[in-house]
């Protein structure tokens, strides 16, 4: 049985993750590969520091220098962060060797870049644990549907927000209550702005659009919203119009090898579509493409074991699975998104109190407006009302017109785009949301 010998890059949480697994399925893998893959060195930054690994403490050292020195077949790196890491796979690749990885933010700024390198040097750089953890959502895109057209791919790419938004939503939490919980469960950052400011699931939706449509976009073209202003009424009055509120990371692309429009922000995703249904610290990817229509692919996006399988997964495809072709990679025209036409929900916090006719009055206000609202919904409170509506056609001289339109006296007003179009609402249904007022 031949031997592969691996040097990993960082012992924190995924390195751990990665070098139990070698252990535990040692036996699986080499029955399945032929393979055995052994760890040879630890790169770490302070090699007396208490593991939660027994064992490692021959293998660890704090040079790459010797790493390299020895000849090692394959680099894990499970560092995270641009440098050092990216010096050191670009050493590694120069020098013959194979590169896994799990670090998006590296993937997302000079992903592109590193392949080119791995190619002109015959070896691979496989990063599928730097998008969804567990979900192998970029080997389905280079493996299995290379006969499609991908038109679009959205997601929930981050399982600390979805988490949050998940606990607003079913308990009535307010944001920061639920902040501290993630963060004491270990699903947040001490610094949690990469996450609730919508970067991590930016640095992943760059690298969804490059191998989805052979795109290379800039992290910062990408229209980035968070969820911090998101309050427990607006997701109640969302639910009660047939939507959930989302962090949605959506990558579409007009016509083939046309411009791109990508973005990050809170979406109003109807309850019939797949991505509603993923709660908690969940993550999921929806493609849809010419002729298999829409797949969606639900696992753990984040953790030790998940990401942990992901990267040991592409330590046994370097030596199972063909190397795919490269996309003619490009740079193209980034559409602004913010601004589109299409529907909008609407929130508005007043201090008006609201009747039982405020639905009859909001749509014919909007009527003589020259736009109309598809379905309203509202809370009453004894200090402050909470009115949310679905707009049909949106405007966005809207943002500074529609509560003097209305009428209303409002203390905070923000808008949110929808995934779809809103459908036509009934006469049984603007009953029901009546009776929930």
């Amino acid at each position: 049985m031949d031997r592969i010998d691996v040097a990993l890059l960082g012992l924190g949480t995924v390195g751990t993750g990665v070098y139990k697994m070698l252990q535990s399925n040692q036996d699986v893998i080499a029955r399945r590969t032929g393979l055995l893959f052994e760890v040879k060195h630890i790169l770490v930054r302070d090699p007396n520091k208490k593991r939660k690994v027994d064992g490692v403490q021959h293998l660890l050292t704090t040079r790459f220098e010797e790493i390299m020195a020895t000849g090692v077949d394959v680099v894990m790196e499970a560092m995270g962060g641009v440098e050092p890491a990216r010096t050191y796979i670009e050493r590694a690749i120069r020098t013959r060797c194979h590169v896994v990885t799990a670090n998006k933010e590296l993937i997302a700024k000079h992903g592109a870049e590193l392949e080119k390198l791995a190619r002109e040097h015959g070896v691979q750089l496989l990063y599928e644990a730097s998008v969804g953890g567990g979900i192998p959502v970029l080997g389905t895109l280079q493996h299995f549907l290379k006969a499609n057209r991908i038109m679009r791919v959205s997601g929930i790419l981050n399982g600390t927000t979805n988490f949050i938004l998940t606990q607003m939503g079913e308990h009535q939490r307010p944001f920061e209550e639920v902040l501290a919980e993630a963060q004491r469960r270990g699903y947040a950052e001490a610094d949690p702005t990469a996450d609730v400011e919508g970067l991590d699931a930016a640095h992943k939706l760059a690298i969804l659009s490059r191998l989805a449509f052979g795109a290379v976009v800039s992290v910062d073209e990408i229209a980035r919203r968070g969820i911090t202003d998101i309050s427990p009424e607006e997701l109640e009055l969302a639910h009660r119009l047939g939507y959930k509120i989302k962090l949605l990371a959506k990558a579409e692309q007009f016509g083939e090898e046309g411009p791109v429009a990508l973005q990050v922000g809170p979406t109003l995703v109807p309850l019939s579509h797949p991505l509603a249904g993923i709660n908690g610290v969940y993550n999921a990817i929806h493609v849809e493409a010419d002729t298999v229509q829409d797949v969606t692919l639900v696992g753990q996006g984040a953790g030790e074991q998940p990401t942990a399988s992901a990267m040991v997964e592409d330590l046994c495809n370097l030596f199972r699975l063909p190397l795919p072709r490269p996309l003619p990679y490009r740079r193209p025209l980034v559409l602004p998104v913010w601004e589109e036409g299409g529907a909008r929900f609407a929130f508005i916090e007043t201090k008006d109190r609201l009747g039982s006719d405020i639905s009859h009055q909001v749509k014919e206000r909007l009527k003589r407006f020259g736009t109309s609202a598809v379905d309203v919904a509202w809370l009453p409170g004894a200090e402050r009302g909470a009115l949310a509506l679905i707009l049909r056609r949106w405007d966005p001289s809207l943002e500074e017109k529609l509560t003097e339109e209305l009428g209303l006296e409002a203390e905070r007003v923000v808008f949110r785009p929808l995934l779809g179009m809103p459908e036509p609402v009934g006469e049984e249904r603007e009953e029901k949301i009546s009776s929930a007022q």
